[in-house]
């Protein structure tokens, strides 16, 4: 019974360690969702490996933790190498830059009022939402708190991504990622008080769909090329930092974030440590994100938004 027991335990474990190994010799885009989770994935298999030496005392059981393990810490260190941490200058230095990014679900039309009170009392420079029909009918309630606005008839016949703004926008361009939805990418120069900066938001397919996640990254990478002045990104990205299509467009950009993104998805284990950080807020330095936290609760939505506050480093 336990030679039965750590067979199969070991060979499920073989096989979820293969799987999450082959991330070191390729972008597989089946594979890019387990990518997002390699922490997650390595240590249920450590747990299980765990189980099955103090049952069985098999040899290649412990093999198979050590391995699990080894994955895990690679993913924490994974997620280091984009992390940028706010020097005591720029504490001193105060927030001069709030962000707040929303996905609050399309369907979600009884949380559509709520969605607008916690907008207008975000004190937010600039909100992201996405999937904002909802919305529609709160626009003119919301446009006392965000005078200008892209999306939801601003500039895009849709309202499916929209940026809300308490400062004058300029140099404006909107986009499709795909052929799979339109408007999902949007840019602008935004002049704030603390200094003007390029904002931009994006909301990615899941990466299930073939390979047009990796496709959208190269066409939001191509859009945002020519920005060389300080830089915000923002949206849902249905993928976590580490994932390796997610980590080229950072690299090439040079985009960093907080060292412990918040997870937001899904909003029932965001909170226990099991969630994915899928929706970001990225900057490029000289913004440095002082914090990073989710909005107080989901508001009907399936993700959890984030709200950030940026510091100019200074030279």
């Amino acid at each position: 019974m336990r030679k039965t027991l750590a067979l199969v335990l070991n060979t499920l474990a073989a096989l979820g360690l293969v799987l999450c190994a082959l991330r070191y010799l390729g972008t597989l885009w089946p594979l890019l969702l387990l990518n997002s989770m390699q922490a997650h994935a390595a240590f249920a298999i450590a747990g299980a490996m765990l189980a099955s030496f103090a049952v069985t005392r098999s040899r290649t059981s412990l093999l198979f933790l050590v391995l699990s393990l080894a994955l895990a810490g690679h993913a924490v260190l994974m997620k280091r190498e984009f992390a940028i941490e706010a020097t005591d200058a720029d504490r001193a230095a105060g927030a001069s830059l709030r962000i707040l990014s929303f996905n609050m679900l399309a369907e979600n039309l009884e949380g559509a009022t709520d969605v607008a009170d916690m907008l207008m009392a975000s004190d937010a420079d600039v909100a992201v939402v996405l999937e904002a029909a909802p919305l529609f009918m709160q626009l003119q309630r919301l446009q006392a708190a965000y005078p200008y606005r892209l999306g939801c008839g601003e500039r895009t016949p849709t309202c499916d991504l929209v940026m809300f703004s308490k400062h004058p926008m300029s140099d404006v361009s909107v986009g499709d990622l795909s052929d799979l939805r339109k408007d999902r990418v949007m840019s602008a120069r935004i002049a704030a008080p603390g200094g003007s900066f390029r904002m931009v938001a994006a909301h990615l397919s899941k990466p299930f769909f073939d390979n047009y996640h990796m496709k959208e990254l190269d066409r939001l990478a191509a859009f945002m090329r020519n920005t060389r002045e300080p830089l915000v990104l923002s949206g849902d990205f249905n993928s976590g930092t580490i994932a390796p299509d997610m980590q080229r467009i950072l690299r090439h950009l040079r985009l960093r974030t907080v060292p412990r993104e918040p997870a937001t998805w899904p909003v029932s284990l965001a909170e226990t440590g099991l969630g994915v950080a899928i929706d970001h807020i990225y900057s490029r330095p000289p913004l440095v994100p002082l914090s990073m936290t989710r909005v107080d609760r989901d508001y009907g939505s399936n993700h959890y938004g984030l709200v950030a506050d940026f510091a100019v480093r200074k030279p």
